[in-house]
């Protein structure tokens, strides 16, 4: 066999380990610093926005519009106390108070609906219906004709108690048409008497609108100095019970992110915890667990560090990294370790010889393992969905770097504890004893039934590939939008508050989505072009509900209700003058007649009625609002998608071309992208998987039993999707082809040493490089369950499918791959050595190297 390119570089650098180790691992722990360093700098990214490429039109959209909006983010300041009166002098003290704080920290306070309704009543005459207007019209100058006719004798002999006679003019009558829209706006307002006041009187709000972020640490100044504001006031001297909490979308999202990251951490410790304590109980050493602990958390830092340089931040997807990038990167320390073992215990070679047969024997199978693991993920990172990018970028980078970690450190590591204090100095020691039981029963099982587990293995591989071909015939994408949310399992005092608050306080617009224009003349366009989709769709498929403009807070048909107002203040002014009404009544009717006769515009809106409508400039009006159809989930997807369409490109007649965004958008735009380049993903995965087995075993029909070993454990993790209605998502997908990458290392590894040490060996081979595998599968396996913890159940499902899609992948390398093996090596009768007792003995060395 023809020398591999890359030993004798290997080979120079054994040299180096064992001449000057200590020089080596200084080496390496030096350049932990920068990369501990870059790697304490990566933010967190938890906007789904941020799965998706920068240039997507919905993410350019999106973030013109939060630039352009008004601060988006509220403090709610809660009270709670003994009774309203007490509730309503706190909320009268405070406010004030918090008006006054720099503009940097608020840009506004919301403490009620007192100013919104006054407002309505000052121009309750206009906002009245056009037809009660008219009919009031009609009857005060039927009223005030009656009364002339009376003065002029062409009553017709009409008296006041006929039926026939108007109804006279009085303060009741006008209150009772114009007030009907103030009566409906004190309904549709919340609270108590003007003030966000719940819970029979028990509960206050005050709402603080701020231009900061939940990550700003001016958030935090922020509520020192409310806190501050309520000493002063002391409420305590009039209500001793009064206590003070905080709530609102600046608090709750920053306890949001904060459960984000502590799941991070959370999932990160369980993952690292689990992988390191298999390995433990396979090796039984303290010295190897600390040794591979050290590799391994090299790996992950000199990962993270580049992940900083490369991409900057982690989103979503990529943030669970830490235990998918430790159980999958620790595979190559377990192999070069399992060898080394097997060098210095079985054959009794000495350190030196170890560490050169360890790098000479496992380097070509674990490069070629982790060429394909990067492959598979290179094929992520070679699509437009950034949630697949960036997770390609950094879990391909850190194949690569676990790989150089643990042929660079691991053996300088060895041959200082070798110094210190010899491994193996015994024939067989119970820790050898017990390592067996990792790959024995797998080969046990083999070897005694090869025939029947090869055929059932096959046959479940032909049925699974007909369950994968309906699975994905049958569109396998999720659809329900809450089944890759977070599942908050506690609520937080925070959000438990904020629900409480929301009764009263109300939930305006929480579903409604802006669209943003630059001209004020496009606004009624948009609106009839929009109206116009929804109507044209049928009725069960309506698109959303109604579309909401500023305009919609003015008075409608101002002009015509004040020509009808003009002349009724004249008459109802003229009957005074002339005697048809008395000064008493007068005194009753003067306060209904309207003073100012002239149109509401946008600008006469007051700040509590128009916030929504206004930017951060001040500017109103150029916001518009789509709300969702009512009795339709905005979880949905398939509803999501159309909501979508329907307004994520609108061109106008002026040619002005608008276009929406907001979650809809995003979501209806992940599932596009995912389901346009996850084909690609798994395609890229699959010939790039191909392409480096067959470079590792130089087209030999060993690495095309691997590929059909890895494709047999791959239909079977698609079989199980199919039956358990597991449905993708933009994050476990991503298990495909990561467990084609990754699932190639098992048959890789077992196919190379069965190569090197010939079919007489088959048995040695999967019960000692057999147990390293299963070993390398369990740190894997126990990487991706430690994601099943997360909160987050795209999270959870991605940990659930690429855990069986190691387990599958792993049955088919330990069960199938043998038992085809043993059978063809019975068949062509050749004598497969036993291990008696788990031993090595010196006649069972290798022989074929």
């Amino acid at each position: 066999m023809r020398r591999p390119l890359l030993e004798p570089l290997l080979m120079w650098l054994a040299e180096r380990q064992l001449r000057r180790p200590w020089v080596v691992v200084l080496l390496v722990l030096l350049s932990l610093i920068p990369a501990g360093f870059a790697t304490s700098r990566l933010e967190l990214k938890t906007g789904f926005s941020e799965l998706l490429p920068d240039s997507k039109p919905s993410v350019v959209e999106m973030r013109r519009v939060n630039r352009r909006l008004a601060g988006t983010s509220t403090l709610t300041v809660v009270a709670q106390g003994k009774d309203a009166e007490s509730l309503k002098r706190f909320v009268d003290e405070v406010a004030p108070r918090l008006r006054e704080l720099p503009p940097d920290l608020v840009a506004g306070v919301d403490d009620g609906t007192r100013a919104t309704r006054a407002f309505f009543e000052k121009y309750k005459y206009l906002y009245a219906d056009l037809a009660d207007i008219e009919q009031l019209h009609d009857d005060v100058i039927a009223r005030y004709d009656y009364e002339v006719g009376k003065k002029t004798g062409f009553d017709l002999e009409l008296d006041e108690d006929d039926d026939a006679a108007p109804a006279p003019i009085t303060a009741e009558s006008l209150e009772k048409r114009f007030a009907k829209k103030v009566a409906e706006a004190k309904r549709a307002t919340p609270g108590v008497d003007g003030y966000y006041i719940g819970e029979g009187g028990h509960l206050a709000a005050i709402l603080v609108r701020t231009p900061l972020g939940s990550g700003d640490p001016k958030a935090f100044e922020l509520k020192e100095k409310i806190r501050e504001i309520v000493a002063k006031v002391a409420p305590e001297r009039w209500d001793p019970s009064l206590e003070v909490e905080f709530t609102g979308n600046l608090v709750t999202s920053a306890e949001e992110h904060a459960a984000v990251t502590g799941d991070l951490a959370h999932v990160g410790m369980w993952g690292v915890g689990l992988i390191l304590g298999i390995v433990f109980l396979y090796f039984l050493r303290f010295r190897t667990l600390i040794t591979m602990s050290l590799t391994i958390l090299t790996g992950c830092l000199w990962s993270f560090g580049v992940a900083k340089l490369t991409v900057g931040y982690l989103n979503m997807a990529t943030g669970f990294l830490v235990s998918i990038i430790a159980g999958n990167g620790i595979n190559f320390s377990i192999i070069f370790m399992a060898r080394y073992i097997e060098a210095r215990r079985d054959e009794k070679l000495d350190v030196a010889e170890s560490i050169r047969t360890s790098h000479r024997d496992t380097h070509t199978a674990t490069l070629a393992a982790a060429g394909a693991a990067m492959i598979a993920y290179g094929s992520l990172a070679a699509t437009d969905f950034r949630g697949f990018k960036h997770f390609g970028i950094i879990g391909g980078a850190g194949m690569l770097l676990c790989w150089l970690a643990t042929y660079s450190l691991l053996p300088a590591i060895l041959v200082i504890t070798e110094r210190m204090s010899p491994m193996y100095g015994e024939t067989l020691s119970w820790r050898a004893r017990l390592r067996g039981i990792y790959g024995y029963p797998f080969a046990l099982l083999a070897r005694k039934f090869p025939r029947v587990i090869a055929v059932v293995g096959l046959a479940l591989g032909a049925a699974s590939v007909v369950l994968a071909v309906r699975y994905f015939a049958h569109d396998p994408m999720e659809y329900d939008l809450a089944n890759v949310r977070n599942e908050r399992l506690s609520p937080t005092a925070a959000g438990t508050l904020s629900v409480r608050v929301d009764k009263f306080v109300g939930r305006l617009g929480q579903d409604g989505r802006a669209i943003l224009v630059d001209d004020l003349a496009d606004v009624k366009p948009l609106v009839t072009e929009l109206e116009r989709r929804r109507d044209a769709a049928p009725k069960q498929e309506k698109p959303f509900s109604r579309v909401v403009s500023i305009y919609d807070l003015l008075p409608q048909d101002q002009a015509r209700k004040i020509e009808l107002l003009t002349e009724l203040k004249a008459r109802i002014t003229r009957a005074h003058e002339r005697g048809f009404i008395s000064d008493a009544d007068w005194k009753k009717l003067a306060p209904e007649i309207p003073e100012r006769l002239t149109a509401l515009g946008i600008a006469d809106l007051p700040e509590q009625v128009a916030r929504a409508f206004e930017e951060k400039d001040g500017t109103r009006g150029r916001i518009v609002y789509i709300v969702p159809t009512e009795g339709r989930s905005v979880y949905d997807a398939h509803y999501l998608l159309a909501w979508a369409d329907s307004f994520r490109e609108v061109k106008l007649p002026n040619g002005h071309l608008i276009r929406g965004s907001g979650d809809p958008v995003i979501f209806a735009d992940m599932l596009i992208n995912v389901s346009e380049d996850a084909p690609k993903a798994v395609g890229f995965s699959l010939v790039g998987t191909l392409l480096i087995v067959l470079l590792a075993f130089r087209g030999r029909p060993s690495g095309w039993a691997a590929l059909g070993t890895l494709l047999l454990g791959i239909a079977w993790l698609v079989a199980f999707l199919a039956l358990r209605d597991i449905k993708l998502n933009f994050l476990n997908f991503v298990a495909l082809p990561i467990s084609i990458g990754v699932g190639a290392d098992y048959a890789v590894n077992v196919m190379k040493r069965r190569d090197i040490e010939g079919d007489a060996q088959l048995y040695r081979v999967f019960v000692e490089t057999g147990g390293a595998v299963v070993l390398c599968s369990l740190t894997t396996v126990l990487g991706y369950i430690a994601l099943t913890l997360s909160i987050n159940r795209a999270v959870h499902s991605f940990g659930l499918a690429a855990a069986v899609g190691e387990l599958t992948t792993l049955l088919a390398a330990m069960l199938v791959l043998p038992a085809l093996l043993f059978w063809r090596a019975r068949r062509h009768r050749v004598r497969i050595l036993t291990l008696p007792d788990g031993v090595v003995p010196d006649s069972f060395r290798r022989k074929n190297r």
